[in-house]
């Protein structure tokens, strides 16, 4: 991909100028068009929403625990919430294939709660194209649903779109990819330092070189690990970890990133290629050390990795017991705040590279609608005033999530906590590769982390997992 694009949709130069014309207008949108801007007080002290119908009562919302006791709720009413409308966020499960789980459980009890839901980036599509989200370009006026289509990150956009119609079913919230931290303090104790540090934010390490200053930095500490990352046998090693070792080792899904929306049933399955394999042998190889890719990576990460997922990663890197740590970019603020006053030094850089470069999951959350919700007037209300500039930067300052919009990129790159970190992120953020988000990619992201698991734990081959995958995906598209 040429590096003066994004796979936001955003060149270079537009990127880099949008972070820098915000100025007074980034919060123009607070005077109109938010949450309230369509409603009315009657003399009765009712408001009405844009049909017409009262508005009021409570608006759950399927959100997360950064959500609960982080005055989110009171930036949403200050950017436009009626005070008729009672916010509550319900802390759904922490794995997104289990909040996807319980999402489509409700969903197929008709009941009325939540409201609203943060849905993955990955598994929305599915639910869109079912019927089993609102369609908000029926529901919603036709200004504020351009607002989100010409100011948000077009790949968000795209993941809350109907693939046939183009109709909007969900707005943008935050998007988020991976980043490496690191512990500066270690790596200087191995005879690293500021150029080293600077040079890995535009130009990170191969796997190679990235597993000899693990190994390197852990053999001259203290530290219980080297890297850590996400193996779990779950929908975060299909989606994006293994993605990230296929795609920077020159390997794919469906053939490349033309095909990963489709067409189902009429591309090629390419799990079984020589570099396909090699994305395998690097994950192995990175756990193991037993030179099985084509690179020479040590073994640096250890074998719990296998069984961990985020919280687990980021918990024992911020307790100082890890040297690094691939996680989203939220966890960032999270270390920022963990090495205060002690003597740990932080430091962020892209995922290393491997042939084919450097490759970061696209993730992140969009806000849905349930279709069975009995309060969708005011629902409507919080959904306009989430994507508020306010509310975004409240939301930005509380939970450490990106900011859905390239306009107030600017925002983070002043940040206190991420401003010095800036440079590393928009590289990350401009090296994006998706899932293949289809249909069928919910049963399909079974078998990739059932068989990649198995070759992470040593219980096959990565030509074993490579084989079993070829068969099993071609055979759920055949069958689509």
């Amino acid at each position: 991909m040429p590096k003066d694009s994004t796979q936001n949709g955003v060149s270079r130069r537009q990127y880099l100028a949008a972070t820098g014309a915000v100025g007074a207008a980034g919060l123009a949108g607070c005077a109109g068009g938010g949450g309230g801007g369509d409603g009315s007080d009657g003399s009765d002290g009712t408001t009405t929403g844009s049909s017409g119908d009262e508005i009021g009562g409570t608006v759950t919302v399927f959100s997360g625990t950064e959500y609960v006791d982080s005055g989110m709720v009171e930036a949403l009413h200050e950017a436009g919430v009626p005070d008729s409308i009672t916010i509550e966020m319900v802390v759904p499960p922490a794995d997104s294939g289990s909040k996807q789980q319980q999402l489509r459980t409700a969903i197929n009890a008709e009941e009325s709660d939540p409201d609203l839901v943060l849905t993955d980036n990955g598994w929305t599509i599915p639910f869109i194209v079912r019927d089993d989200l609102v369609n908000l370009e029926e529901e919603m006026d036709e200004e504020f649903i351009a607002r989100v289509k010409d100011e948000g990150v077009q790949s968000m956009i795209n993941t809350g779109t109907h693939p046939e119609t183009g109709d909007l079913y969900s707005v943008p919230v935050f998007p988020d990819y991976p980043v490496i931290t690191y512990r500066k303090d270690l790596l200087r104790d191995a005879g690293y330092g500021d150029s080293d540090f600077e040079t890995w934010q535009t130009d990170p390490p191969t796997w190679t070189e990235f597993s000899g200053i693990v190994a390197e930095a852990q053999s001259g500490s203290d530290v219980e690990y080297g890297h850590l990352w996400q193996g779990n046998d779950y929908i975060g090693l299909a989606c994006c970890t293994f993605n990230e070792f296929l795609t920077s080792m020159g390997g794919a899904f469906f053939g490349g990133e033309d095909n990963l929306f489709g067409p189902i049933g009429d591309r090629p399955v390419t799990l079984d290629t020589e570099e396909s394999i090699d994305g395998i042998e690097a994950a192995v190889d990175i756990i193991h050390g037993e030179g099985l890719s084509p690179m020479d990576i040590q073994g640096v990460s250890p074998t719990e990795v296998a069984g961990w997922i985020e919280p687990d990663t980021k918990s024992t890197f911020e307790a100082g017991d890890a040297v690094t740590q691939r996680n989203w970019t939220y966890t960032v603020g999270g270390a920022v705040t963990a090495f205060e006053d002690t003597d740990m030094e932080l430091g962020v850089m892209p995922l290393p590279q491997g042939p084919n470069g450097s490759w970061h999951a696209q993730g992140g959350w969009i806000m849905s609608m349930n279709p069975y919700t009995d309060n969708m007037e005011s629902a409507k209300e919080v959904i306009k005033a989430w994507w508020e500039d306010s509310a975004l930067q409240h939301q930005f300052d509380s939970a450490n999530y990106m900011p859905p919009k390239p306009s107030l990129f600017s925002y983070v790159e002043e940040s206190d906590t991420y401003g010095p970190y800036f440079e590393a992120l928009q590289y990350s953020a401009e090296n994006l590769i998706p899932r293949p988000t289809t249909s069928v990619w919910p049963n399909q992201r079974t078998v990739v982390a059932n068989e990649v698991n198995a070759a992470l734990r040593q219980e096959q081959t990565p030509q074993e997992a490579a084989t079993a995958m070829q068969e099993r995906i071609s055979a759920i598209e055949e069958q689509a």
